[in-house]
């Protein structure tokens, strides 16, 4: 899947990966030829400017990019938003515990507990990949032609 990001920051999709553009570039087609759908569910213009002015492709409306680098910058907030999710629905079910655990289900409890203590754990472990790899996307240097072409009509 393609991003596109216009030069007035709006964000669209296309099902294309970057081969099958390759290959319409390749065969002569222009990239205003590629169809694209506005985005149904929001996602920050930045996580997509930022790798695009890296590794994207020019567009006459903007500018090109693989989806799999904007999940790398979208990972860590979506993982932040699941952990305060799960934050509040565990605040929740806490609400709802009234009176003592009975003896024959504090095991359970118990085990319960730990799962949700690893689950942290891995949500943390996940959450510092997802930062690494955002960061090193970002320390790759910007493209000077994608950065000449979008700041000749955007911004």
């Amino acid at each position: 899947m393609l991003y596109l990001i216009t030069f007035d920051h709006a964000v669209f999709t296309s099902p294309l990966s970057v081969g099958e553009l390759l290959v319409k570039q390749e065969d002569g087609e222009a990239g205003d030829q590629l169809s694209f759908a506005r985005m149904q569910d929001p996602i920050h213009p930045d996580n997509v400017l930022q790798p695009a002015l890296r590794n994207g492709f020019k567009h006459p409306e903007g500018l090109m990019v693989d989806a799999s680098l904007v999940d790398i910058m979208s990972q860590p907030h979506l993982l932040e938003q699941s952990s305060a999710s799960q934050l509040n629905l565990e605040s929740q079910l806490e609400e709802l515990e009234t009176g003592t655990v009975p003896v024959q289900d504090a095991s359970f409890g118990r085990e319960q507990d730990q799962l949700a203590r690893d689950a942290r754990l891995d949500h943390g472990e996940a959450l510092n990949w997802a930062n690494t790899a955002r960061r090193d996307l970002l320390e790759r240097p910007i493209n000077n032609e994608l950065q000449k072409h979008w700041d000749a009509k955007g911004n």
